[in-house]
């Protein structure tokens, strides 16, 4: 069985598609999105503490909830609450709005003491600096409007730093570097096996193998051994450019990356099942490679790839949840961006698990020899 897989291994070496979809192109998406900083422009949630509920407070409202560099969350009174989600990093932004916003007279008063106060952490301070400047001039506008009161920094910034509650900042790259990862793995694991299936069914070579005296599980134990050896290999190679090449971080301690790879075997066994049933449906290579394409390519940006998939419109983000690909991304974030240990992830590898058994009762039924 180790030799057979090693053989695997050295065929797929020297095939050059499998070589473009295990290593380079999830490694030129690693490329892009680290050459770029995108961690300035990304939105930010804010919540909104309304102790005054009065239509100047409602119109500061209205106002942020139009600007796109901000999702405002549900208003409530529990400003502790809300402080320790911002120190927690649960929370991006706070924003309190003290009671008699609305009163002139208490506003312009010299003892006042109604600051409107903006709470953030101190990561992301590209951000920080355009949500501090956007609702400064939001306040000051709507103020001036309603109340008739002069902007007289009624906006005070405080920036959350605890030395009880160790915030670990996760940037943009960190969350969409766990994304290629599973790109990579899933486009590997669907093309690869498919085409290679393919290309043995039409030179007769798996009708070949049943005259043999090899017993069949074992070649197919030996394909599937090899391509979780090399998924394991791309997932290292990917990790240590992000890493070490662009910065990225695996949080929480060392376990955590063991984690990472078990949650790749799994995903990986998912996807090679899904190549075994596209190829038995491939009368040819070339089929079997767009075919392969036709399943990865909507997976790839509807299952959170690059993006939440809380950003999808109408019931997107619900059918996103059916991917195979979701639970598989979701688990790698929570154990390389959250800093939990793999066990916490069981709701996710569980549904993999699931994805497992289904695919692989699938292909079973559906593969073909001839």
């Amino acid at each position: 069985m180790v030799a057979l897989t090693l053989a695997n291994l050295k065929m797929m070496s020297r095939n050059r598609q499998a070589v473009f979809w295990a290593l380079f192109f999830p490694l030129l998406l690693v490329v892009v999105f680290g050459l770029f900083d995108v961690n300035t422009v990304g939105p930010g949630d804010l919540l909104i503490v309304d102790l005054s509920d009065s239509p100047v407070s409602q119109q500061i409202r209205e106002e942020l909830e139009a600007i796109s560099l901000l999702t405002i969350g549900d208003h409530g009174n529990d400003e502790a609450q809300a402080r320790s989600a911002v120190a927690s990093g649960d929370l991006d932004y706070l924003l309190i709005i003290p009671l008699g916003i609305e009163d002139p007279a208490m506003l312009q008063a010299p003892d006042r003491g109604l600051p409107v106060r903006l709470v953030y952490g101190s990561g992301n301070p590209g951000r920080n600096q355009l949500v501090d400047g956007t609702v400064r001039h939001v306040v000051a506008r709507i103020l001036a409007e309603m109340t008739g009161a002069p902007y007289l920094g009624l906006v005070e910034s405080q920036v959350v730093e605890s030395e009880e509650v160790l915030v670990e900042q996760v940037s943009y790259f960190d969350g969409v570097l766990m994304g290629l990862v599973g790109l990579g793995i899933m486009t590997n694991s669907i093309i690869s096996i498919a085409v290679r299936i393919s290309t043995y069914r039409n030179s007769s070579i798996l009708k070949r193998l049943l005259v043999t005296p090899l017993p069949i599980w074992k070649y197919f134990v030996g394909e599937v051994a090899a391509h979780l050896v090399l998924a394991l290999i791309q997932a290292a190679v990917i990790l240590a450019v992000g890493v070490f090449v662009f910065g990225a971080r695996i949080h929480g301690n060392p376990g955590n990356l063991l984690g990472i790879f078990a949650i790749v075997a799994l995903g990986s066994m998912v996807f090679l099942n899904i190549g075994f049933i596209v190829s038995a449906w491939s009368r040819t290579p070339a089929a079997a490679s767009g075919m392969g394409n036709a399943i990865a390519l909507p997976m790839m940006f509807f299952a959170g790839t690059f993006f939440s998939t809380a950003a999808l419109p109408s019931v997107l983000p619900y059918v996103a949840q059916a991917l195979p690909l979701t639970p598989m991304l979701v688990a790698m974030r929570e154990v390389a961006n959250a800093g939990q240990p793999l066990w916490t992830t069981w709701p996710q590898l569980a549904i993999l698990a699931g994805w497992v058994l289904a695919t692989g009762v699938a292909a079973t039924r559906v593969f073909k020899f001839n």
